[in-house]
């Protein structure tokens, strides 16, 4: 509302004046408010957008299952902390710092500030603007004669001073605020979601480095257990070939298994290493510095139990924050258009004025002079009209490109939760087989010690028998992190939870 009697003015201005001036501001703004709609954009008392376009929702149109309904019946509420699942103290220290530290995260906070703060200088530029000004005028005579004063005298100097408040306001017809309003909201929920996914990605991260880092501790444990075994095989083979026993064909194999279980293991340490490495950059904290506290565990078991998700795609949609942040970037652009459109209709600004002069030196005036003014007037778009519908098209083409962007990200989102339940499903399948393969093969070994000892099989078969079981053990392994990975990647695909 226009309040030209402000405290500052009031100190200028006498009680006298300041109701000639408000009078005239308050008739303007009447004969103004005899021209919009009170019941328009949402009731606030101004003109309603014209033709502000819609953003259409793009959850109606995904389909009610997924494919093979391979989506566990379990509500998505209780993933809160989906992580758990794993039973793993270490993970979960490392997930519960990583939400209050990642450079991720805070980079996503401070650009949820900059949205805010954007949103409320936006909303702020439709407000009155009052400012304040305060200017000193003196006069000499130089030359001819001097300056008349109040008193029929002459003075050689005179000095006045003027006091100012003015306050302009803009009157937002034609959907001005409404449209700016709505961008404002989209951006600072376009931000938040940011927050969101910038949580599930630093979680997940840590999650699947983690699951690798064990994995690799693990491959390397697995290996030096068989570069132990084959280099006593080897030596039974040494044994045995310089008695006549074996032949050297046997011999060069058990020296050919050695050398191979040998040549992974430096592979196997260089990539426990790197995922080290790539924890403590998730962490935001210097690699090396989490060497003792994530090092090797004995007889480490990974978890993946069933993950909780929503099995409806339009709820999926409906929480993944790129689905979120494409939909407010959308509505966005929509602003835009309206606030376009509405540069093309006439501008209506108010100006008042208070103005106090004063004599300090000279008698220049007989009293102080106190003048107040209210100024309506109206700006119509004339010969820059071309320019404004050029903005206009440009407006319309990026709500179009925001629209088919949102249409993508959701088709996008759909295409993953589905990938995500079928790579969970046939990832635990494929962990369940690679048991049953590994347990098999332990069997096989045993049975082929036994069966050597009592001089029935070769050592060819021994041989066979040992790598066959370190395969198998080496693809179990495999075969649990990948589920767990798959695990992750769910979580991931499905957003989370909604406590994050």
């Amino acid at each position: 509302m226009f309040k030209p009697s402000s405290p500052s003015a009031k100190q200028i201005a006498p009680k006298s004046c300041a109701p000639l001036l408000i009078s005239g501001v308050m008739i303007a703004v009447s004969g103004l408010s005899g021209c919009a709609s009170i019941g328009g954009a949402g009731g606030s008392g101004i003109l309603p957008g014209i033709g502000v376009p819609k953003v259409p929702s793009q959850s109606g149109d995904v389909p009610s299952t997924f494919r093979d309904d391979l989506a566990p019946q379990v509500p998505a509420g209780d993933t809160a902390m989906w992580w758990a699942n794993f039973s793993d103290p270490v993970l979960d220290g490392l997930v519960r710092e990583a939400l209050n530290e990642s450079i991720s995260v805070q980079i996503a906070n401070q650009r949820l500030i900059e949205a805010r703060a954007t949103g409320r200088a936006t909303i702020a530029g439709f407000a009155p603007r009052v400012t304040a000004s305060v200017s000193t005028d003196t006069d000499y005579a130089i030359s001819g004669p001097q300056l008349p004063n109040v008193s029929g005298g002459f003075e050689d100097r005179q000095t006045n001073q003027a006091n100012v408040v003015r306050t302009t306001w803009e009157v937002p017809l034609f959907g001005r605020v409404s449209s700016a309003l709505a961008g404002a909201r989209a951006g600072v929920q376009g931000a938040q979601s940011d927050i969101d996914a910038a949580k599930i990605a630093v979680i997940a991260d840590i999650a699947a480095a983690y699951v690798d880092l064990r994995n690799a501790q693990q491959t390397v444990a697995y290996l030096q257990e068989d570069t132990a075994r084959a280099q006593r095989l080897l030596a039974i083979a040494n044994e045995r070939g310089s008695a006549g026993l074996i032949s050297a064909v046997e011999v060069s194999q058990a020296s050919s298994q050695l050398a191979q279980v040998s040549e992974r293991l430096p592979d196997a340490i260089l990539r426990a290493r790197a995922t080290l490495d790539r924890l403590a950059i998730l962490r935001g904290v210097m690699p090396g510095s989490l060497d003792e506290r994530l090092a090797p565990l004995a007889n480490f078991s990974f978890s993946a139990a069933a993950p909780l998700v929503d099995e409806v795609p339009a709820n999926l949609v409906r929480r993944r924050p790129d689905v979120i942040r494409a939909e407010q970037n959308a509505i966005l652009a929509a602003a835009q258009v309206g606030v376009s459109r509405a540069d093309l209709l006439p501008s209506v600004s108010i100006t008042g004025t208070i103005t106090r002069l004063a004599a300090l030196a000279g008698g220049g005036l007989g009293a102080s002079l106190t003048r107040g003014n209210a100024s309506p007037a109206i700006s119509i778009p004339l010969f820059d009209l071309g320019q404004r519908r050029a903005s206009l098209t440009t407006s319309n083409a990026r709500f179009q490109q925001a629209l088919l962007q949102y249409r993508a990200t959701t088709l996008g989102a759909v295409a993953e939760g589905q990938a995500a339940l079928t790579n969970y499903d046939q990832s635990r399948d494929r962990a369940a087989a690679s048991m049953t393969s590994e347990a098999a093969a332990l069997t096989r070994l045993n049975a082929t010690k036994a069966a050597y000892d009592a001089g029935l099989v070769s050592f060819k078969e021994r041989l066979e028998s040992e790598r066959d079981f370190a395969n198998a053990r080496q693809n179990r392994l495999s075969g649990q992190a990948q589920f767990s990975d798959a695990a992750v990647g769910l979580y991931r695909t499905f957003a989370g939870a909604p406590g994050l």
